[in-house]
């Protein structure tokens, strides 16, 4: 039999290991994450464009910050900023996600 896996003692732990089999073992996943924030940029930008108004470019700051905790996970050699930073990333792009909804019925 293979070598046994030491036992999981929290949900911590057991996030730091799922987001670093993640990261590590879908090197394909960097990409996507990477044009879905570019997408998303892109969005705003071509809806400040066509609205001739600056309200769609509000999520950029947060795109912005979700770009840099993808390059910082990315970067991460250990377990604990790698979530980190996966979080700051959810996070920021979540929201950001949001944001473009809601400016878009503000506008719409």
């Amino acid at each position: 039999m293979g070598a046994q896996q030491p036992e999981v003692r929290g949900i911590g732990e057991l996030a730091q290991r799922l987001v670093t089999v993640l990261w590590l073992r879908y090197p394909v996943l960097h990409r996507v994450v990477a044009v879905a924030i570019g997408v998303l940029v892109t969005v705003c930008l071509v809806a400040s464009l066509t609205r001739l108004s600056p309200l769609p470019l509000l999520p950029l700051p947060l795109l912005g910050l979700a770009g840099y905790a993808q390059w910082r996970v990315r970067r991460a050699t250990a377990r604990k900023p790698r979530l980190a930073w996966t979080g700051v990333l959810a996070a920021a792009l979540a929201v950001g996600f949001w944001l473009i909804g809601a400016v878009g019925r503000w506008l719409g």
